[in-house]
């Protein structure tokens, strides 16, 4: 292979990272072969936005009281009693409201399929008289959506599909009663109310009732509107309105049109059916069926027991961000992730400005605890500041734990960023595993990284696969440690764990809360005998773990 100049070595990390998207990565080769080299080679591909990792919430909004036939109630008590056994699992969750002239939270927080069956015989003695207001059962559904958005997990918010099942049985009362009240007028549209009372609107009832459903169309697309726009609010994976018109013997006209005026607005199609189709209107609504698919944002490899400084590879044989050089001068543990047991490695408490043979007590934390799976605990997500529901606080696509161990910033996006000043960007640095503290180009050169992706045939289930190469990683010999899980095994000498990340997000959202597959693969290294496995490292697309 033809040796690439000078300056082509200095452009490859900055063209590594100019694209967002991993089938625009261009790199063939990088570095001299030797011992202490590792390659991989082999299939990766995009996660399936589905299952546990990507849950679906979603809110039912029924008629009941007064006017709503024994008969509608009975039959979508069946069809929602169905979906529990269907979706038992935790991946998918229920909420329930009942409305009429008002709307009430029967089961107000989202819960497991068991709960929303308990709760189901409240609507079914569910009491209230008046004029009917679907819009009422709208406004709540986006209360009690943003809500659950504020309060849960951002990283999981980020991966929720949100689904609202409205169930209309009459037309909606909204603008009718505000013509003649104040007190009903207050929070509509003015816009829409303007219709109910244009040029010619009491001419007779016919004319007045068609501007009042006008109006009502409108106020109930501006709602829905509302409860979509909560997905760019707070970031949310997906929302979307799913309307379903209970006709009797002949349809309402007016509200199959208001029906319909929900659906375009919540991203939909309108479902009409009779007193008997409900059930299986309810059943077959493909409630965990996501629009948005996932886009692989970067494939990185990162070896944990190998510290860069200033052009050095040291080894860390710990992987606690200390090279085990540094260690023995302070009078760490090389073979303790944590020398003081207070739940914070070594490495971020030197970063921080602790000290780490001084225990630490950080408060409102659980050493145990890693919610978003980044093997940071919210002990040393609190130290860093970082989210303990993301993988990937500042959303640039390098995992929380890779900037920590690697001296970036994980709270701020790096991809423009140059600390050292020596025309790599801090993230280039990272992915090439060089000291985005120092101008180490000659390192570069010799010890970057180095990969190739190139888009190869999706899976059966529609996912993007890349044909994908990682080259040039450095192996070390490092020290014979213990298990820090198992109690009592050693981890032999010369074990190097590289740990293989795919960032995947959403497309046209580059700074969105994504979610991370890693697959860790050990590699025995000894100068005298090299490494084991030897040759190029295979990779298998089912041995990435996802949730990281």
């Amino acid at each position: 292979m033809r040796a690439l100049s000078r300056c082509a070595w200095l452009l490859v990390p900055v063209l590594l990272m100019s694209c967002s998207d991993a089938g625009l990565y261009a790199l063939d080769g990088r570095g001299p072969g030797g011992k202490d080299r590792a390659s991989f080679s082999g299939n990766v591909c995009v996660p399936l936005a589905g299952g546990e990792a990507f849950p679906t919430k979603v809110l039912f909004a029924i008629e009941g009281g007064d006017g709503v036939e024994a008969e509608m109630v009975g039959y979508a008590t069946d069809g929602l009693s169905t979906l529990t056994s269907r979706f038992s699992g935790p991946f998918v969750q229920f909420g329930l409201v009942a409305y009429h002239t008002v709307a009430t939270g029967l089961l107000g927080s989202f819960s497991d399929a068991s709960e929303f069956q308990a709760t189901l015989p409240r609507y079914a003695s569910y009491q209230e008289s008046g004029p009917v207001s679907v819009r009422s059962a709208l406004r709540l559904a986006k209360t009690l959506l943003s809500g659950d958005m504020q309060t849960s997990c951002r990283g999981e918010v980020a991966r929720t599909r949100y689904m609202v099942v409205v169930i209309v049985r009459n037309r909606d009362t909204t603008c009718a009663r505000a013509r003649g009240s104040d007190d009903f007028r207050s929070g509509l549209d003015s816009r829409c109310v303007a219709l109910s009372s244009a040029t010619g609107c009491n001419a007779n009832t016919g004319a007045q009732t068609a501007c009042d459903a006008a109006c009502g169309e409108c106020e109930l697309t501006a709602v829905t509107g509302e409860i979509k726009a909560l997905a760019e609010q707070f970031g949310a994976g997906e929302v979307v309105v799913q309307p379903i018109y209970v006709r009797g013997t002949t349809a309402d006209v007016y509200t199959r049109q208001a029906v319909a005026a929900i659906a375009a607005a919540g991203g939909t199609e309108p479902l009409e059916v009779d007193f008997a189709g409900l059930p299986g209107a309810l059943t077959n609504i493909k409630y965990a069926a996501r629009q948005n698919t996932l886009k692989l944002k970067r494939f990185i490899a990162f070896n944990r027991n190998v510290a860069v400084r200033a052009g050095q590879s040291l080894p860390d044989s710990d992987g606690d961000g200390l090279p085990d050089v540094d260690e023995d001068a302070l009078g760490t543990d090389a073979l303790q992730l944590d020398t003081d047991q207070d739940g914070l490695m070594d490495g971020l408490e030197v970063r921080m400005g602790l000290d780490p043979l001084q225990l630490d007590t950080i408060n409102g934390c659980n050493v145990s605890l890693d919610e978003d799976g980044d093997r940071l605990n919210t002990c040393e997500e609190r130290v860093l500041g970082t989210d303990p529901c993301i993988g990937d606080t500042d959303g640039d696509a390098v995992p929380d734990l890779v900037e920590t161990l690697s001296m970036t910033n994980p709270l701020v996006p790096e991809d423009l960023l140059d600390s050292d000043r020596d025309g790599l960007s801090n993230v280039s640095e990272v992915e090439a595993h060089g000291d985005p503290l120092s101008a180490d180009l000659d390192f570069h050169r010799e010890r970057g990284y180095g990969y190739n992706l190139v888009e190869s045939e999706p899976t059966a289930d529609g996912r993007t696969c890349y044909a994908a190469r990682a080259e040039n990683i450095t192996v070390v010999p490092t020290r014979a440690r213990p298990h820090p899980f198992i109690p009592g095994e050693v981890i032999p000498a010369g074990t190097n764990e590289v740990y293989l990340y795919l960032q995947a997000g959403r497309d046209n959202d580059p700074r969105g809360a994504g979610i991370g597959s890693l697959l860790i693969q050990p590699i025995q290294y000894s100068e005298d005998s090299g490494r084991e496995p030897a040759g190029v490292i295979s990779l298998d697309p089912s041995e990435f773990i996802l949730g990281t």
